[in-house]
């Protein structure tokens, strides 16, 4: 399965080449995305990386996509912690999103990969979500602009230790307004 907007065209993980799966592996390895992340750079072996996100995707935990323009891969955009569990049907996510290709930060490309996204959660799967939470650094300024340009809301803040985070959410319901509104919906 993919899913496009403008110059960027997602694919399900399940469907990344080898080639993909090395580049991807180096993104979750980076220890800079990792920190803008808040994560520890990934220190498994590639097989065992791909296994575990492999049998996630399989599990209905999460719905994961390569990002990818000109058909190369730059990075990852997933919905996680999907609520309420399988068996039932999800009706809200988490977002992570990852551009690892430092050269494209700034471009766009990111916004793209939400909107490609939240078409496809909020109108291209039946039945479709109707939120989607997001949890950002409060000095992470240029994730929280692309957001908000997509339709991102604040909710709240939050203190962990030395660090502040901003909780972000999108309905459904402003999602398709917003489309509806710039003339975008299909």
């Amino acid at each position: 399965m993919q899913i496009g907007f403008e110059r960027v065209v997602l694919k399900r993980i399940t469907e990344l080449t080898s080639a993909d799966w090395r580049l991807m592996h180096a993104f979750f390895r980076d220890r800079e995305l990792a920190d803008w992340n808040g994560a520890r750079p990934v220190r498994l072996p590639l097989w065992l990386f791909k296994r575990i996100l492999l049998e996630e995707e399989q599990a209905g935990d999460k719905w994961g996509f390569g990002i990818f323009t000109e058909g190369r891969l730059i990075g990852s955009v997933e919905l996680y912690h999907l609520q309420p569990a399988l068996p039932a049907h999800p009706i809200q996510g988490t977002l992570g999103i990852m551009i690892g290709e430092r050269g494209l930060l700034g471009n766009g490309y990111g916004r793209e990969a939400l909107l490609a996204l939240a078409r496809h959660a909020f109108q291209g799967i039946q039945p479709p979500l109707e939120r989607i939470r997001l949890t950002t650094f409060l000095h992470n300024v240029r994730a929280q602009r692309c957001f908000a340009r997509v339709g991102f809301q604040v909710k709240s803040h939050a203190q962990k230790g030395d660090s502040t985070s901003v909780n972000m959410e999108l309905t459904r319901a402003e999602f398709l307004k917003q489309m509806f509104i710039e003339g975008e919906i299909s």
